[in-house]
């Protein structure tokens, strides 16, 4: 997908460097994604046959049914068994719970018995139940097919891993067994954390001021599914509120119904004094509600600044607090050199920038989807010193 600029890239003693991303695939690289990539109104028997289909030989016949290829029907059962996804097989893809998809994109990658797997982040965003379920089925892979882990669940790599690279900044920092990694301060320090002391230290109490956003008896469906129940709490000025639960649990649409994405059933939300429910997310934006999705929701062909500045269109109302780029980069002191980021940039250092883009136009209450799920440390540790700042500039 991103040819290097120098150097090579090898599979099988082939260079690789170059190629385009089907040629690479054929050659035996298998991948799953990030954001898991289905066919989300196909069957799960659908989406692997598909997979399965793309490295048949009969998959350009242009006389052959494609549902009666039985070695490729063979197949797929048996992928689909050995994920554990049995008896779901004319479920649409997009009816599974997130590891359920999980487990279908990793079938997807094994499809065409690939010579090396490529995992990026399989875990991320699983229950514990889940992430076991996978992180088994990967060290099972593992037996058979090597496999490149790309993964920000620090205790799971360890566990996994026979070998381990660690890489900050674009560079190879360590390169070791499970123990030297465990046991290096640079990797304890950038990636385990090492400042949770002092983070706790600076923890906040009271300033807490009247309440301004009040949740009464919300209820929000998504079809026929009740997801909210009669949910009611106050967001009070100055105050940072955390919403715990587990995957599924009503958090992420609990936002999504303060922004105007997830349209109330029943209930009020108000912001001081003045009813949200109803209106469309634009309005609610205007009215100084800022939101950060799990996402990053970045315009990867639009550099920083620009994307900042989307952020103060139509939000420069006077409802709430702003900070200008040069507040921003108080923070976030050595990102000025990647001001102009390229659209390849990972998703952890993207992940940082949309929380200042919502907090570039002007800001009441800003919401934050779990913005630093894969921050390391010293982020974390900046953006807790942020957010202390923001509830103190903003009204929470």
């Amino acid at each position: 997908m991103f040819p290097p600029s120098e150097g090579s890239v090898a599979l099988m003693g082939r260079s690789v460097a170059g190629l385009r991303a089907d040629q690479i695939a054929e050659m035996g690289m298998g991948r799953s994604f990030q954001i898991t990539s289905l066919f989300p109104d196909l069957s799960v028997a659908e989406n692997l046959r598909l997979a399965i289909q793309a490295g048949d030989p009969a998959r350009m016949n242009p006389w052959t049914n494609a549902e009666g290829i039985t070695r490729i029907n063979d197949k797929a059962r048996e992928i689909i068994l050995w994920v554990g996804l049995a008896g779901m097989e004319n479920a649409k893809a997009n009816s599974l719970s997130y590891g359920g998809q999980r487990l279908l994109d990793l079938g997807l990658a094994l499809a065409n018995h690939p010579r090396i797997l490529l995992a990026d982040e399989p875990l991320a965003g699983l229950s514990v139940a889940e992430r076991e379920r996978v992180g088994n089925l990967i060290k099972q892979v593992s037996a058979d097919v090597p496999v490149l882990l790309v993964e920000h669940d620090i205790d799971r790599v360890f566990s996994l891993a026979d070998h381990v690279t660690v890489m900050n900044e674009g560079k190879v920092l360590l390169d070791g067994t499970v123990e030297d990694a465990r046991n290096s301060d640079q990797v304890r320090e950038i990636y385990i954390g090492s400042g949770t002391a002092a983070v706790a230290a600076t923890a906040r109490h009271g300033e807490v001021g009247p309440t301004i956003c009040s949740f009464d008896k919300v209820n929000v469906h998504y079809g026929k599914s009740h997801i909210l129940h009669d949910v009611s709490l106050d967001i009070r000025k100055g105050e940072i509120l955390a919403l715990l639960g587990r995957n599924g649990a009503g958090k992420s649409t609990l936002l999504k119904s303060l922004i105007g994405i997830a349209p109330v059933s029943s209930g009020s939300i108000k912001l001081e004094g003045k009813e949200l429910a109803g209106l469309d997310a634009a309005a609610i934006a205007q009215a100084g509600i800022g939101y950060v999705p799990q996402g990053r929701g970045l315009f990867a062909g639009m550099t920083v600044r620009e994307n900042l500045e989307l952020g103060r269109l139509k939000r420069r109302t006077g409802a709430g607090q702003h900070w200008s780029n040069e507040q921003i980069l108080d923070f976030f002191p050595a990102s000025a050199s990647g001001w102009r980021p390229r659209p390849t940039v990972s998703r952890a250092a993207s992940s940082k920038w949309p929380p200042w883009r919502a907090l570039s136009g002007d800001t009441k209450v800003l919401l934050l989807d779990e913005p630093s799920r894969v921050w390391p440390p010293q982020w974390s540790s900046s953006f807790s010193t942020a957010s202390t700042a923001c509830a103190r500039s903003c009204r929470s």
